[in-house]
Protein backbone atom coordinates (compact mmCIF):
# COMPACT_ATOMS: atom_id res chain seq x y z
CA UNK A 1 0.00 0.00 0.00
CA UNK A 2 2.00 3.23 -0.94
CA UNK A 3 1.87 6.05 1.22
CA UNK A 4 -0.60 8.55 -0.41
CA UNK A 5 -3.13 5.37 -0.74
CA UNK A 6 -2.81 4.75 2.57
CA UNK A 7 -3.42 8.25 4.40
CA UNK A 8 -6.40 8.51 2.35
CA UNK A 9 -8.06 5.63 3.27
CA UNK A 10 -6.99 6.79 7.14
CA UNK A 11 -8.29 10.14 6.34
CA UNK A 12 -11.49 8.60 4.89
CA UNK A 13 -11.54 6.36 8.64
CA UNK A 14 -10.90 9.06 10.46
CA UNK A 15 -13.95 11.07 8.88
CA UNK A 16 -16.59 8.58 9.76
CA UNK A 17 -14.96 8.09 13.17
CA UNK A 18 -14.75 12.02 13.90
CA UNK A 19 -18.85 12.28 12.39
CA UNK A 20 -20.18 9.79 14.80
CA UNK A 21 -18.19 10.47 17.48
CA UNK A 22 -19.89 14.14 17.25
CA UNK A 23 -22.84 13.55 16.54
CA UNK A 24 -23.22 11.06 19.51
CA UNK A 25 -23.27 11.41 23.06
CA UNK A 26 -21.96 8.32 24.16
CA UNK A 27 -18.48 7.42 25.07
CA UNK A 28 -16.97 4.46 23.18
CA UNK A 29 -15.21 3.52 26.67
CA UNK A 30 -17.12 3.65 29.53
CA UNK A 31 -15.25 2.29 33.01
CA UNK A 32 -17.85 2.36 35.83
CA UNK A 33 -17.31 1.67 39.51
CA UNK A 34 -14.51 -0.73 38.80
CA UNK A 35 -12.52 -2.54 41.88
CA UNK A 36 -8.76 -4.71 40.51
CA UNK A 37 -7.97 -7.01 43.21
CA UNK A 38 -5.39 -10.07 43.69
CA UNK A 39 -4.78 -13.66 45.40
CA UNK A 40 -1.29 -12.90 47.50
CA UNK A 41 -0.80 -15.89 49.64
CA UNK A 42 -4.57 -16.35 50.62
CA UNK A 43 -4.97 -12.72 50.80
CA UNK A 44 -6.80 -9.79 48.66
CA UNK A 45 -4.70 -6.96 47.44
CA UNK A 46 -6.86 -4.23 46.54
CA UNK A 47 -5.20 -2.35 43.69
CA UNK A 48 -8.12 -0.19 42.21
CA UNK A 49 -11.06 0.84 43.95
CA UNK A 50 -14.14 1.85 42.63
CA UNK A 51 -12.64 3.84 40.26
CA UNK A 52 -14.93 5.35 37.17
CA UNK A 53 -13.54 7.33 33.70
CA UNK A 54 -15.15 7.02 29.99
CA UNK A 55 -13.68 8.12 26.85
CA UNK A 56 -15.16 9.46 23.62
CA UNK A 57 -13.76 8.63 19.52
CA UNK A 58 -10.99 11.65 19.11
CA UNK A 59 -10.71 12.26 22.80
CA UNK A 60 -7.20 11.77 25.07
CA UNK A 61 -7.79 10.91 28.90
CA UNK A 62 -4.85 10.23 30.55
CA UNK A 63 -4.51 8.06 34.09
CA UNK A 64 -1.48 9.83 35.91
CA UNK A 65 -0.38 9.25 39.58
CA UNK A 66 2.54 7.30 41.46
CA UNK A 67 3.94 3.52 40.38
CA UNK A 68 1.89 0.97 42.32
CA UNK A 69 -1.52 3.80 41.98
CA UNK A 70 -3.46 1.47 39.67
CA UNK A 71 -3.27 3.08 36.57
CA UNK A 72 -1.84 -0.09 34.80
CA UNK A 73 -4.30 -2.60 36.37
CA UNK A 74 -7.31 -0.38 35.56
CA UNK A 75 -6.07 -0.18 31.57
CA UNK A 76 -5.13 -3.81 31.42
CA UNK A 77 -8.85 -4.73 32.57
CA UNK A 78 -9.94 -3.02 29.74
CA UNK A 79 -8.45 -5.72 27.17
CA UNK A 80 -9.02 -8.74 29.96
CA UNK A 81 -4.91 -8.89 29.91
CA UNK A 82 -4.75 -9.18 33.68
CA UNK A 83 -3.17 -12.53 35.52
CA UNK A 84 -6.68 -14.22 36.11
CA UNK A 85 -7.80 -15.38 37.88
CA UNK A 86 -5.10 -14.48 40.34
CA UNK A 87 -6.86 -11.41 39.51
CA UNK A 88 -10.56 -10.56 39.75
CA UNK A 89 -12.87 -7.74 39.81
CA UNK A 90 -15.20 -7.55 42.68
CA UNK A 91 -17.34 -5.05 41.28
CA UNK A 92 -17.50 -2.38 38.05
CA UNK A 93 -18.46 -2.29 34.13
CA UNK A 94 -16.36 -2.03 31.02
CA UNK A 95 -18.65 -0.91 28.14
CA UNK A 96 -16.55 -0.67 24.85
CA UNK A 97 -18.84 0.45 21.89
CA UNK A 98 -22.24 -0.44 24.07
CA UNK A 99 -20.35 -3.82 24.07
CA UNK A 100 -19.70 -4.97 27.84
CA UNK A 101 -16.13 -6.50 28.12
CA UNK A 102 -16.04 -8.00 31.96
CA UNK A 103 -16.83 -11.57 31.64
CA UNK A 104 -16.75 -11.66 27.85
CA UNK A 105 -15.39 -14.87 26.04
CA UNK A 106 -12.27 -14.74 25.02
CA UNK A 107 -13.19 -14.85 20.97
CA UNK A 108 -14.62 -11.54 21.56
CA UNK A 109 -11.88 -10.33 23.09
CA UNK A 110 -9.40 -11.83 20.55
CA UNK A 111 -11.72 -9.64 17.98
CA UNK A 112 -10.94 -6.55 19.79
CA UNK A 113 -7.35 -6.81 21.12
CA UNK A 114 -4.76 -5.31 18.35
CA UNK A 115 -7.97 -4.36 15.64
CA UNK A 116 -10.22 -1.93 17.16
CA UNK A 117 -8.02 -1.54 20.68
CA UNK A 118 -4.45 -1.55 20.61
CA UNK A 119 -1.91 -1.27 23.28
CA UNK A 120 1.37 0.19 23.20
CA UNK A 121 2.91 -1.56 26.35
CA UNK A 122 5.61 -0.03 28.95
CA UNK A 123 8.08 -2.70 28.71
CA UNK A 124 8.72 -3.76 24.72
CA UNK A 125 12.21 -6.54 25.17
CA UNK A 126 9.53 -8.57 27.20
CA UNK A 127 6.61 -8.11 24.93
CA UNK A 128 8.37 -8.95 21.24
CA UNK A 129 8.85 -12.32 20.83
CA UNK A 130 13.33 -13.06 20.71
CA UNK A 131 13.38 -15.88 18.21
CA UNK A 132 11.25 -13.40 15.70
CA UNK A 133 12.12 -10.79 13.41
CA UNK A 134 10.64 -7.23 13.58
CA UNK A 135 8.87 -7.50 9.90
CA UNK A 136 7.29 -10.77 11.33
CA UNK A 137 6.08 -9.44 14.52
CA UNK A 138 4.36 -6.86 12.81
CA UNK A 139 3.10 -8.81 9.92
CA UNK A 140 1.48 -10.90 12.66
CA UNK A 141 -0.32 -8.27 14.19
CA UNK A 142 -1.80 -7.45 10.74
CA UNK A 143 -2.59 -10.85 9.47
CA UNK A 144 -4.80 -11.34 12.57
CA UNK A 145 -7.38 -8.38 11.81
CA UNK A 146 -6.06 -8.27 7.83
CA UNK A 147 -6.55 -11.48 6.38
CA UNK A 148 -7.06 -9.90 2.90
CA UNK A 149 -3.68 -7.79 2.58
CA UNK A 150 -0.61 -9.46 0.27
CA UNK A 151 2.80 -10.58 0.97
CA UNK A 152 4.17 -7.61 -0.77
CA UNK A 153 1.97 -4.92 -0.11
CA UNK A 154 1.91 -6.20 3.99
CA UNK A 155 5.68 -5.90 3.75
CA UNK A 156 5.43 -2.22 2.24
CA UNK A 157 2.98 -1.05 4.98
CA UNK A 158 5.39 -2.17 7.61
CA UNK A 159 8.43 -0.57 5.81
CA UNK A 160 6.13 2.36 5.99
CA UNK A 161 5.27 1.99 9.68
CA UNK A 162 8.65 1.80 10.99
CA UNK A 163 9.59 4.91 9.11
CA UNK A 164 6.55 6.99 10.24
CA UNK A 165 7.59 5.83 13.93
CA UNK A 166 10.97 7.42 13.67
CA UNK A 167 13.22 4.08 12.63
CA UNK A 168 15.88 4.84 10.92
CA UNK A 169 17.01 2.36 7.78
CA UNK A 170 13.62 0.63 8.50
CA UNK A 171 13.96 -2.03 5.30
CA UNK A 172 17.22 -2.91 7.93
CA UNK A 173 15.42 -3.14 10.90
CA UNK A 174 12.75 -4.53 9.85
CA UNK A 175 15.01 -7.81 9.55
CA UNK A 176 16.42 -7.51 13.20
CA UNK A 177 15.73 -9.09 15.99
CA UNK A 178 14.90 -7.41 19.17
CA UNK A 179 17.73 -7.92 20.97
CA UNK A 180 19.32 -5.99 18.02
CA UNK A 181 17.80 -2.62 18.81
CA UNK A 182 18.15 0.00 21.23
CA UNK A 183 15.52 0.61 23.79
CA UNK A 184 13.88 3.05 21.89
CA UNK A 185 13.74 1.49 18.75
CA UNK A 186 11.91 -1.47 20.66
CA UNK A 187 9.35 1.02 21.74
CA UNK A 188 9.03 2.34 18.27
CA UNK A 189 8.47 -0.42 16.95
CA UNK A 190 5.56 -1.72 19.67
CA UNK A 191 3.79 1.89 18.64
CA UNK A 192 4.36 0.64 14.43
CA UNK A 193 2.71 -2.61 15.47
CA UNK A 194 -0.67 -0.83 17.58
CA UNK A 195 -1.03 1.54 14.48
CA UNK A 196 -0.88 -1.06 12.20
CA UNK A 197 -4.50 -1.88 12.00
CA UNK A 198 -5.70 1.26 12.51
CA UNK A 199 -7.67 1.09 16.18
CA UNK A 200 -10.43 3.00 17.22
CA UNK A 201 -9.55 3.11 20.18
CA UNK A 202 -5.38 3.17 21.78
CA UNK A 203 -4.37 2.66 24.81
CA UNK A 204 -0.56 3.69 25.29
CA UNK A 205 1.15 2.65 28.97
CA UNK A 206 3.99 4.97 29.05
CA UNK A 207 4.85 4.84 25.32
CA UNK A 208 7.11 7.63 25.05
CA UNK A 209 9.17 6.19 28.15
CA UNK A 210 12.21 4.64 26.77
CA UNK A 211 12.54 7.60 24.05
CA UNK A 212 15.19 10.49 24.30
CA UNK A 213 13.20 13.93 23.80
CA UNK A 214 13.58 14.29 20.25
CA UNK A 215 11.98 10.89 19.04
CA UNK A 216 9.40 11.95 21.94
CA UNK A 217 8.34 15.09 20.17
CA UNK A 218 8.08 12.97 17.44
CA UNK A 219 5.90 10.37 18.24
CA UNK A 220 3.61 12.66 20.53
CA UNK A 221 3.13 14.64 17.07
CA UNK A 222 2.63 11.71 15.17
CA UNK A 223 0.11 9.78 17.49
CA UNK A 224 -1.25 12.99 17.75
CA UNK A 225 -2.02 13.44 14.09
CA UNK A 226 -2.52 9.58 13.60
CA UNK A 227 -5.54 10.08 16.56
CA UNK A 228 -6.61 13.42 14.48
CA UNK A 229 -7.20 11.72 11.17
CA UNK A 230 -8.55 8.41 12.41
CA UNK A 231 -10.99 9.87 15.33
CA UNK A 232 -9.01 7.51 17.43
CA UNK A 233 -9.69 7.68 21.16
CA UNK A 234 -6.69 7.26 23.62
CA UNK A 235 -6.29 5.94 26.56
CA UNK A 236 -2.71 7.26 27.94
CA UNK A 237 -0.68 6.37 31.16
CA UNK A 238 1.90 8.12 32.13
CA UNK A 239 4.10 9.75 35.02
CA UNK A 240 5.58 12.59 32.95
CA UNK A 241 3.18 15.76 33.54
CA UNK A 242 4.65 17.39 30.17
CA UNK A 243 3.21 14.31 27.60
CA UNK A 244 0.08 14.84 29.89
CA UNK A 245 -0.06 18.77 28.80
CA UNK A 246 0.79 18.01 25.34
CA UNK A 247 -1.22 15.27 24.72
CA UNK A 248 -4.59 14.88 27.08
CA UNK A 249 -7.79 16.39 27.23
CA UNK A 250 -8.80 15.44 30.23
CA UNK A 251 -7.19 14.09 33.23
CA UNK A 252 -7.61 11.03 35.76
CA UNK A 253 -5.56 11.22 39.10
CA UNK A 254 -4.97 8.40 40.88
CA UNK A 255 -3.44 7.46 43.87
CA UNK A 256 -3.37 4.35 46.23
CA UNK A 257 -6.05 2.36 43.48
CA UNK A 258 -8.53 5.70 43.94
CA UNK A 259 -8.89 8.42 41.40
CA UNK A 260 -8.63 11.85 43.90
CA UNK A 261 -8.77 14.49 40.83
CA UNK A 262 -10.65 14.56 37.70
CA UNK A 263 -10.99 17.20 35.16
CA UNK A 264 -9.71 19.15 31.84
CA UNK A 265 -5.91 19.14 32.12
CA UNK A 266 -5.68 22.59 32.23
CA UNK A 267 -7.98 23.08 35.69
CA UNK A 268 -6.27 20.09 37.15
CA UNK A 269 -3.03 21.04 36.76
CA UNK A 270 -3.23 24.81 37.08
CA UNK A 271 -5.51 24.47 39.79
CA UNK A 272 -5.62 21.60 41.78
CA UNK A 273 -7.72 21.03 44.22
CA UNK A 274 -6.64 17.63 46.29
CA UNK A 275 -3.81 17.40 48.03
CA UNK A 276 -1.87 14.91 46.12
CA UNK A 277 -2.07 16.24 42.77
CA UNK A 278 -0.71 19.44 44.44
CA UNK A 279 2.26 17.54 45.51
CA UNK A 280 2.44 15.48 41.80
CA UNK A 281 1.96 18.74 39.96
CA UNK A 282 5.29 20.47 42.23
CA UNK A 283 7.10 17.46 41.93
CA UNK A 284 10.51 17.19 39.43
CA UNK A 285 14.03 16.26 39.91
CA UNK A 286 16.08 19.13 41.65
CA UNK A 287 19.28 20.28 43.01
CA UNK A 288 22.70 20.25 41.51
CA UNK A 289 25.76 17.70 41.24
CA UNK A 290 28.42 17.45 44.50
CA UNK A 291 30.58 20.19 44.41
CA UNK A 292 33.83 18.72 43.37
CA UNK A 293 36.95 19.33 45.02
CA UNK A 294 40.74 19.25 43.80
CA UNK A 295 41.82 16.62 41.30
CA UNK A 296 40.59 12.77 42.04
CA UNK A 297 42.27 10.11 40.50
CA UNK A 298 41.02 8.68 37.10
CA UNK A 299 39.02 5.65 37.50
CA UNK A 300 38.22 5.01 33.67
CA UNK A 301 39.54 5.87 30.72
CA UNK A 302 39.48 5.18 27.12
CA UNK A 303 41.07 6.04 24.35
CA UNK A 304 39.52 6.03 20.16
CA UNK A 305 37.25 3.15 21.54
CA UNK A 306 35.12 1.22 19.23
CA UNK A 307 32.62 -1.33 19.13
CA UNK A 308 31.10 -1.96 15.42
CA UNK A 309 28.94 -4.81 14.58
CA UNK A 310 29.40 -6.92 11.46
CA UNK A 311 26.70 -6.88 8.60
CA UNK A 312 26.97 -10.39 6.63
CA UNK A 313 25.27 -10.87 3.12
CA UNK A 314 24.43 -14.21 2.10
CA UNK A 315 27.47 -15.52 1.60
CA UNK A 316 28.28 -15.58 5.03
CA UNK A 317 31.20 -12.08 4.25
CA UNK A 318 31.03 -9.51 6.20
CA UNK A 319 29.69 -6.53 3.48
CA UNK A 320 29.72 -3.51 5.98
CA UNK A 321 29.52 -2.81 9.97
CA UNK A 322 26.83 -0.68 12.19
CA UNK A 323 29.08 1.36 14.19
CA UNK A 324 27.78 1.51 17.11
CA UNK A 325 30.55 3.19 18.90
CA UNK A 326 33.13 4.85 16.73
CA UNK A 327 36.35 6.42 18.22
CA UNK A 328 35.09 7.76 21.24
CA UNK A 329 37.77 9.02 24.06
CA UNK A 330 36.69 9.66 27.60
CA UNK A 331 38.48 10.10 30.91
CA UNK A 332 36.04 9.81 34.34
CA UNK A 333 37.58 11.08 37.47
CA UNK A 334 36.54 9.47 40.64
CA UNK A 335 33.76 10.69 42.64
CA UNK A 336 32.63 12.51 39.52
CA UNK A 337 29.01 11.72 37.43
CA UNK A 338 29.70 11.85 33.31
CA UNK A 339 26.02 11.91 31.90
CA UNK A 340 25.83 10.54 28.17
CA UNK A 341 22.84 11.78 25.63
CA UNK A 342 21.81 11.43 22.71
CA UNK A 343 19.24 9.23 20.50
CA UNK A 344 18.08 6.31 20.79
CA UNK A 345 20.62 4.27 19.18
CA UNK A 346 23.16 6.81 18.94
CA UNK A 347 25.27 4.18 21.31
CA UNK A 348 24.79 5.51 24.61
CA UNK A 349 24.32 1.91 25.81
CA UNK A 350 27.14 0.29 23.75
CA UNK A 351 29.61 2.41 24.88
CA UNK A 352 28.66 1.51 28.65
CA UNK A 353 28.97 -2.33 27.76
CA UNK A 354 32.10 -1.63 26.51
CA UNK A 355 33.69 0.07 29.12
CA UNK A 356 32.52 -2.60 31.70
CA UNK A 357 34.14 -4.88 29.12
CA UNK A 358 30.58 -6.45 28.74
CA UNK A 359 31.13 -6.15 24.80
CA UNK A 360 33.90 -6.91 22.90
CA UNK A 361 35.62 -3.44 22.04
CA UNK A 362 38.97 -2.04 19.60
CA UNK A 363 40.59 0.30 21.82
CA UNK A 364 42.34 1.18 25.07
CA UNK A 365 40.26 1.28 28.18
CA UNK A 366 41.95 1.64 31.63
CA UNK A 367 40.70 1.35 35.03
CA UNK A 368 41.78 2.15 38.11
CA UNK A 369 44.90 2.42 35.94
CA UNK A 370 45.06 -1.12 35.20
CA UNK A 371 44.48 -1.95 31.43
CA UNK A 372 41.24 -3.77 30.57
CA UNK A 373 41.12 -3.93 27.37
CA UNK A 374 42.70 -7.37 27.03
CA UNK A 375 41.00 -9.29 29.78
CA UNK A 376 39.21 -12.10 28.85
CA UNK A 377 35.85 -12.87 31.04
CA UNK A 378 37.49 -15.13 33.59
CA UNK A 379 40.28 -12.15 34.12
CA UNK A 380 37.28 -9.49 34.56
CA UNK A 381 35.84 -11.53 37.20
CA UNK A 382 37.75 -9.80 40.16
CA UNK A 383 36.52 -6.75 39.19
CA UNK A 384 32.98 -7.21 38.87
CA UNK A 385 32.19 -5.75 42.48
CA UNK A 386 34.06 -3.00 41.77
CA UNK A 387 32.03 -1.97 38.41
CA UNK A 388 27.79 -2.40 38.55
CA UNK A 389 25.53 -1.78 35.97
CA UNK A 390 21.65 -0.88 36.59
CA UNK A 391 19.66 -1.88 33.28
CA UNK A 392 17.39 0.09 31.66
CA UNK A 393 14.47 -2.48 31.53
CA UNK A 394 14.15 -3.74 35.34
CA UNK A 395 11.48 -6.03 34.24
CA UNK A 396 13.97 -8.35 31.72
CA UNK A 397 17.17 -7.64 34.34
CA UNK A 398 15.26 -9.71 37.28
CA UNK A 399 14.64 -13.28 37.23
CA UNK A 400 11.30 -14.16 37.48
CA UNK A 401 12.09 -16.87 39.58
CA UNK A 402 13.78 -15.40 42.47
CA UNK A 403 12.58 -13.50 45.86
CA UNK A 404 13.93 -9.75 46.32
CA UNK A 405 16.00 -11.20 48.96
CA UNK A 406 17.98 -13.44 46.70
CA UNK A 407 18.12 -10.61 43.58
CA UNK A 408 19.68 -8.00 45.77
CA UNK A 409 21.95 -10.10 47.47
CA UNK A 410 22.81 -12.91 45.06
CA UNK A 411 26.37 -11.24 44.31
CA UNK A 412 27.48 -11.12 48.65
CA UNK A 413 28.28 -14.63 48.87
CA UNK A 414 30.78 -14.62 45.26
CA UNK A 415 32.17 -10.92 46.46
CA UNK A 416 31.56 -10.95 50.15
CA UNK A 417 31.80 -14.32 51.19
CA UNK A 418 33.31 -13.47 54.96
CA UNK A 419 30.01 -12.16 55.52
CA UNK A 420 27.76 -14.44 57.42
CA UNK A 421 24.05 -15.27 56.96
CA UNK A 422 22.74 -12.79 59.29
CA UNK A 423 25.46 -9.83 57.79
CA UNK A 424 24.20 -9.94 54.57
CA UNK A 425 20.68 -10.57 55.75
CA UNK A 426 21.22 -7.24 57.75
CA UNK A 427 22.62 -5.80 54.17
CA UNK A 428 20.13 -6.57 52.13
CA UNK A 429 17.28 -4.76 54.59
CA UNK A 430 19.67 -1.89 55.35
CA UNK A 431 20.29 -1.19 50.81
CA UNK A 432 16.33 -2.03 50.36
CA UNK A 433 15.78 0.71 52.50
CA UNK A 434 17.95 2.87 51.27
CA UNK A 435 16.12 2.86 48.06
CA UNK A 436 12.69 3.69 49.19
CA UNK A 437 11.19 -0.26 49.79
CA UNK A 438 10.81 -1.77 52.97
CA UNK A 439 11.46 -5.26 54.13
CA UNK A 440 8.21 -6.34 54.00
CA UNK A 441 8.56 -6.89 49.77
CA UNK A 442 12.32 -8.87 50.53
CA UNK A 443 9.71 -12.36 49.64
CA UNK A 444 7.85 -11.20 46.94
CA UNK A 445 8.31 -11.95 43.35
CA UNK A 446 9.44 -8.94 40.34
CA UNK A 447 5.94 -9.85 38.86
CA UNK A 448 4.47 -8.20 41.92
CA UNK A 449 5.90 -4.65 41.50
CA UNK A 450 5.15 -1.87 39.12
CA UNK A 451 7.69 -0.54 36.79
CA UNK A 452 9.09 1.83 39.06
CA UNK A 453 9.36 -0.25 42.54
CA UNK A 454 11.11 -3.09 40.01
CA UNK A 455 13.89 -0.39 39.43
CA UNK A 456 14.31 0.47 42.69
CA UNK A 457 15.04 -3.35 43.94
CA UNK A 458 17.74 -3.35 40.76
CA UNK A 459 19.66 -0.24 41.68
CA UNK A 460 19.54 -1.79 45.06
CA UNK A 461 21.12 -5.17 43.81
CA UNK A 462 23.94 -2.93 42.20
CA UNK A 463 24.38 -0.50 45.33
CA UNK A 464 24.53 -3.49 47.41
CA UNK A 465 28.50 -4.40 46.53
CA UNK A 466 28.85 -1.08 47.40
CA UNK A 467 31.32 -0.52 43.87
CA UNK A 468 33.11 2.38 42.66
CA UNK A 469 31.61 2.73 39.46
CA UNK A 470 28.53 2.76 38.56
CA UNK A 471 26.83 3.04 35.04
CA UNK A 472 23.30 3.53 35.09
CA UNK A 473 21.10 3.10 31.87
CA UNK A 474 18.60 5.17 31.92
CA UNK A 475 17.58 4.32 35.63
CA UNK A 476 14.54 6.90 36.04
CA UNK A 477 12.96 6.35 32.70
CA UNK A 478 10.22 3.59 34.22
CA UNK A 479 9.89 6.00 37.34
CA UNK A 480 7.46 8.78 38.13
CA UNK A 481 8.22 12.44 38.87
CA UNK A 482 8.21 11.93 42.77
CA UNK A 483 10.06 8.66 42.25
CA UNK A 484 12.42 10.15 40.25
CA UNK A 485 13.18 13.22 42.47
CA UNK A 486 13.67 9.96 45.35
CA UNK A 487 16.22 8.43 43.27
CA UNK A 488 18.39 11.27 42.05
CA UNK A 489 18.38 12.48 45.61
CA UNK A 490 19.18 8.63 47.09
CA UNK A 491 22.02 8.53 44.01
CA UNK A 492 23.80 12.05 45.15
CA UNK A 493 23.56 10.67 48.70
CA UNK A 494 25.39 7.31 47.84
CA UNK A 495 28.14 9.70 45.97
CA UNK A 496 28.73 11.63 48.65
CA UNK A 497 29.46 8.97 51.21
CA UNK A 498 31.07 6.41 49.47
CA UNK A 499 32.66 8.31 46.28
CA UNK A 500 30.93 6.43 43.61
CA UNK A 501 31.67 7.37 40.40
CA UNK A 502 28.55 7.34 37.96
CA UNK A 503 28.24 6.50 34.24
CA UNK A 504 25.07 8.11 33.65
CA UNK A 505 22.90 6.96 30.46
CA UNK A 506 19.85 8.99 29.94
CA UNK A 507 17.46 10.75 27.93
CA UNK A 508 15.76 12.73 30.11
CA UNK A 509 17.73 15.69 30.89
CA UNK A 510 16.31 17.25 33.58
CA UNK A 511 17.44 14.31 35.65
CA UNK A 512 21.16 14.46 34.05
CA UNK A 513 21.18 18.05 34.70
CA UNK A 514 20.89 17.38 38.43
CA UNK A 515 23.56 15.20 38.81
CA UNK A 516 26.08 15.35 35.77
CA UNK A 517 29.36 17.06 36.34
CA UNK A 518 30.38 16.35 32.93
CA UNK A 519 28.49 15.57 29.50
CA UNK A 520 28.95 13.77 26.30
CA UNK A 521 26.56 14.08 23.65
CA UNK A 522 26.80 11.15 20.74
CA UNK A 523 25.31 10.42 17.43
CA UNK A 524 25.39 8.34 15.67
CA UNK A 525 28.35 6.12 17.52
CA UNK A 526 30.35 9.51 17.61
CA UNK A 527 31.15 12.01 20.31
CA UNK A 528 29.37 15.14 19.00
CA UNK A 529 30.09 17.70 21.91
CA UNK A 530 31.61 16.90 25.39
CA UNK A 531 32.48 18.95 28.36
CA UNK A 532 31.74 20.73 31.64
CA UNK A 533 27.94 19.54 31.74
CA UNK A 534 26.63 23.28 32.92
CA UNK A 535 28.53 24.91 30.25
CA UNK A 536 26.91 22.78 27.52
CA UNK A 537 23.21 23.23 28.76
CA UNK A 538 23.91 26.96 29.15
CA UNK A 539 25.78 27.43 25.76
CA UNK A 540 25.87 24.63 23.62
CA UNK A 541 28.26 24.48 20.58
CA UNK A 542 26.35 22.07 17.92
CA UNK A 543 22.85 21.98 16.19
CA UNK A 544 22.57 18.48 17.20
CA UNK A 545 23.00 19.19 21.07
CA UNK A 546 21.19 22.71 20.75
CA UNK A 547 18.24 20.36 19.16
CA UNK A 548 18.11 18.32 21.97
CA UNK A 549 17.93 20.89 24.91
CA UNK A 550 15.08 22.73 22.97
CA UNK A 551 13.20 19.31 22.50
CA UNK A 552 13.40 18.96 26.54
CA UNK A 553 12.41 22.87 27.29
CA UNK A 554 9.48 22.19 24.96
CA UNK A 555 8.29 19.59 27.40
CA UNK A 556 9.59 21.46 30.43
CA UNK A 557 6.98 24.21 29.45
CA UNK A 558 4.32 22.10 28.31
CA UNK A 559 4.72 20.56 32.53
CA UNK A 560 5.05 24.13 33.61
Amino acid sequence: MGKGVMENAMTQKGAAHSGTARAGSQPLLSVEDLSVSFQSEGREVKAVRNISFSVRSGETLALVGESGSGKSSAAMSVLQLLPYPTAFHPSGSIRFDGQELLGAGEAAMQNLRGGRIALIPQEPLTSLNPLHRVERQIAEAMRLHRQDIGKAEMHDRIIELLGLVGVRNPELRAKAFPHELSGGQRQRVMIAMALANEPDMLIADEPTTALDVTIQAQVLELLHDLQQRLGMAMLLITHDLGVVRKMANRVCVMTEGEVVETGDVDQVFDRPEHDYTKRLVNAEPKGQPLPLQGEPEQIIQAEDLKVWFPIKGWSGRVRDHVKAVDGVTINLRRGHTLGVVGESGSGKTTLGMALLRISRSQGKILFEGEPIHTRNTKAMRPLRDKMQIVFQDPFASLSPKMTVRQIVGEGLPIHRPHLSREEREEAVRTIIGEVGLSAAVLDRYPHEFSGGQRQRIAIARAMILRPDLVVLDEPTSALDMSVQGQIVELLRDLQARHNLTYLFISHDLKVVRTLAHDLLVMRGGKVVEQGPADKIFENPQTDYTRELLMAALELRTHAA
